[in-house]
């Protein structure tokens, strides 16, 4: 019976980063069910002594624990429960993958695995989903918001550079231990998935995205000298990038000229306009006073929409007050939160982890976090399921799990 649970926990736990990546509806109800069967697993003494003993683990836990703290001076209990409720992830996941120990290269490679072919299953379903609305229906969805139907771009995007560079830890840790039918099924994943990312068109999931493949690149160059191969896969890369845009996307304005717009133009922004650069200009203006007024301790959990929203209206943002928007800026949402303590928290979990990542040489944590503190300037990525399931999981598992 033993021997069982454990053999379902294991399978739940190559379950979650494929629903990650293919669904993320399942993912919630994979994750306790999780939870259930490492809790029925037993040796739950040893375990929690294990984590209590971690102090990297309990670093992580914190900012849960900041914002429960936050429920006491919050006005919006129903949103700071809410709120509690779609962090959760960053609560579990340090307290149960502390105690898995280290993986061996199989299961790093299997669970690579799982996770990008998740990712292509995703890509595949958005792909026929265009293709079939553009011939039945003469509706063209090729990118951005409308093509991605179960993850918003940036976030899918997120994931697809994660991918990338756990493929890549796989492919060149221990080359002989891939046959040659597993070295090609990665490589057309990845193939697939650069052509995703064009398609996704997230401004700042291609920039970072690019970063990544870059830093990919040059890590490959300094270990194996084979420039040839890293000129190849730029050659390739370039080539699925221009015919993709030439032949799929759309001939409108580029999602960046909207950038370039505002950068190079006088005008004003629109104070109606919720255009993802405008808007993301509105909030950022509206959110400067709002943490002005609340510095230290913040608005409290689940407050932050009701004073940005108040905010937006004394300013007369009229669309993005309607929309409701976030920070869309994690280091401004959490200050106005949880005020410059929990801003000290955020910054803590992600430099102090950088720091041993680039200490410890672990390459794939490195792009973990550098993907998360570009991402989390444009987003507030912590503020969604898709974004704590994905923070609170794969960053437990890269400190304690992978050390890659």
């Amino acid at each position: 019976m033993q021997h069982r649970i454990v053999n379902i926990k294991n399978l739940l736990f190559y379950l979650i980063p494929f629903a990650l990546g293919c669904y993320i509806y399942a993912t919630p109800a994979i994750i306790i069910a999780f939870i259930a069967f490492w809790i029925l697993e037993g040796n739950l003494k040893s375990k929690l002594t294990q984590f209590l003993n971690n102090k990297v683990a309990l670093l992580f836990v914190s900012f849960y624990l900041l914002h429960l703290l936050g429920m006491f001076y919050t006005h919006n209990p129903s949103a700071g429960w809410f709120d509690l409720q779609v962090k959760l992830s960053i609560l579990l996941f340090p307290v149960a993958l502390v105690s898995e120990g280290a993986m061996d290269f199989r299961k790093q490679k299997h669970f690579t695995a799982m996770f990008a072919t998740g990712l292509t299953l995703n890509g595949l379903i958005c792909l026929g989903h265009a293709v079939w609305l553009y011939l039945a229906k003469d509706k063209y969805i090729f990118q951005y918001k409308e093509f991605s139907l179960f993850l918003h771009p940036t976030y899918y995007s997120m994931y697809i550079d994660i991918a990338f560079a756990l493929g890549f830890s796989v492919i060149t840790r221990q080359e002989a231990m891939l046959s040659k039918l597993e070295k090609r099924y990665f490589g057309m994943l990845f193939c697939f998935l650069i052509f995703m990312l064009i398609l996704l068109q997230s401004k700042t999931g291609l920039i970072t995205s690019g970063i990544v493949i870059f830093l990919i690149l040059i890590r490959y160059i300094s270990f194996t000298k084979l420039w040839t191969v890293s000129i190849a896969s730029v050659i390739i890369i370039s080539l699925i990038a221009a015919l993709t845009e030439h032949f799929i996307i759309n001939t409108g304005p580029s999602r960046f000229q909207s950038v370039g717009n505002i950068m190079l133009n006088d005008k004003p922004v629109d104070t109606k306009s919720v255009e993802s650069s405008q808007a993301r200009i509105l909030i950022w203006r509206s959110a400067l006073p709002v943490i002005k007024e609340f510095l230290l301790y913040g608005v409290g959990t689940g407050g932050v929409e009701d004073a940005l929203v108040k905010q937006y209206s004394k300013n007369q943002y009229t669309g993005i007050m309607k929309s409701r928007l976030n920070a869309h800026n994690e280091y401004m949402q959490v200050t106005i939160e949880l005020g410059l303590i929990g801003l000290l928290c955020l910054l803590s979990c992600l430099f102090i982890p950088l720091y041993l990542s680039i200490r410890q040489r672990r390459f794939v944590y490195f792009i973990f976090l550098t993907v998360l503190i570009i991402n989390f300037l444009t987003e507030s990525v912590l503020e969604t399921q898709g974004g704590t399931m994905f923070y609170g999981f794969f960053n437990s598992l890269l400190m304690f799990n992978f050390v890659i």
